[in-house]
């Protein structure tokens, strides 16, 4: 029993300590398949902000493991973690072969069909389900017209004098910008309310042109 403890304490010892640790990295991808397999859980964790400098060799790493971080992934997309999920599916299902991304099917059909209004993982749902063809190409344009009526409808919502605001506002920032910029502080103190209103149109905003530049390319595709 001792030595069955003290071998898991080594093992746990080879797990990363921090997000530079991109030694352990190394080590692990020299490891048996044994030995990795049961600590993909704690892989997984660094690639919760893939800016961390470990994040894109723990990405290499876990790539060799695909079959095996299935039951996990599909564990981090029921959390409603959009960051961690949208990385899990830009850099690791982006690489898979369309097979084995067949089997999360059903989790990338209730993400595509989910609205995400900041990471836009839906959007990405629907290219990876689409480029694997595991979904049908008037499925593809129904989400999508969906979703383009939805951010049409929270851009209706925004008046034209609020945008002609939002556009004096834009103005004064780069004009403090580019002169004072220690001035910052105070303009956005007294404009808090309208700059967050701002910041919420030009969210929508952004993500109505994102999803219009989606469909005209699944037109030329379909």
């Amino acid at each position: 029993m001792n030595s069955i403890m003290e071998g898991k304490q080594m093992n746990l010892r080879i797990l990363p300590k921090d997000k530079q640790d991109i030694k352990s990295v190394e080590v692990l991808a020299r490891m048996d398949r044994a030995v990795v397999v049961p600590f993909i859980p704690d892989l997984l964790i660094w690639l919760q902000d893939i800016n961390w400098p470990i994040a894109s060799a723990m990405v290499e790493l876990l790539l060799k493991y695909k079959v095996e971080t299935i039951p996990h992934i599909k564990s981090i997309f029921s959390q409603n973690d959009y960051v961690w999920s949208y990385n899990i599916l830009a850099y690791l299902l982006k690489e898979w072969e369309p097979d084995l991304v067949s089997k999360l099917t059903s989790n990338l059909l209730e993400l595509a069909r989910n609205r995400d209004e900041h990471e836009d993982i839906d959007l990405l749902a629907i290219d990876i389900l689409w480029s694997c063809r595991l979904i049908e190409a008037n499925d593809v344009t129904a989400l999508l017209q969906e979703k383009m009526d939805d951010t049409k409808g929270e851009l209706d919502r925004f008046t034209v004098e609020q945008i002609a605001v939002y556009k004096e506002l834009e103005i004064e920032r780069l004009s403090i910008l580019n002169s004072d910029v220690k001035q910052i502080v105070t303009y956005i103190d007294l404009n808090r309310e309208t700059l967050n209103q701002k910041v919420q149109y030009e969210n929508w905003l952004r993500r109505h042109q994102e999803i219009e530049v989606m469909a005209r390319n699944y037109i030329d595709i379909i």
